[in-house]
């Protein structure tokens, strides 16, 4: 009776270990939850960047590893991606293509390219990568794309996950 009780307790203590490594196993490989930049930048902040919440535009789906917004300004298109890719991924993959430190808000991320019609900035984030780019409205040439991305984000990076 004692060797039946052994094995049965022995067992149960394997069983538990197994279902215990495998759920930790499962949460460890459980990719981390993307920010959702249509709900995660507030109207608030859109409207004090110089675009119109309405105009929101939502693409990229969890399941390609992207979450992404678009809103429309008067003088310039705001574009927020959210991804669980890393910054040094987007640095090997972008070549030649020069990175540079670029802080705004307080924030310092990584800009990549350097052309005035489009600003393209990447900032590290808990989960991966947010990345902001801001293109100029053709039909309304103002400012440098970068100065505009830089209003802009005195609003909307606030919002963004660390």
């Amino acid at each position: 009776m004692k060797r039946a009780l052994m094995v049965v307790a022995t067992g149960g203590l394997a069983l538990a270990t197994l279902v215990g490594c495998s759920s930790e196993e499962s949460q460890a490989a459980q990719p981390k939850a993307l920010f959702e930049p249509c709900t995660g930048v507030t109207a608030d902040a859109l409207r004090k960047a110089g675009v119109d919440p309405a105009t929101k535009v939502a693409a990229g789906a969890v399941s390609a590893g992207w979450q992404t917004c678009e809103w429309t300004g008067a003088t310039a298109y705001l574009r927020v991606f959210s991804t669980s890719r890393t910054l040094e991924e987007f640095e090997k993959e972008a070549g030649p293509t020069p990175f540079t430190d670029y802080t705004v808000a307080g924030r310092t991320g990584r800009r990549l390219g350097d052309t005035p019609t489009a600003c393209d900035i990447l900032f590290a984030a808990s989960q991966g990568v947010i990345r902001m780019v801001v293109v100029n409205n053709p039909t309304q040439q103002t400012a440098d794309a970068c100065t505009t991305l830089r209003h802009m984000g005195d609003s909307i990076i606030p919002t963004f996950p660390t």
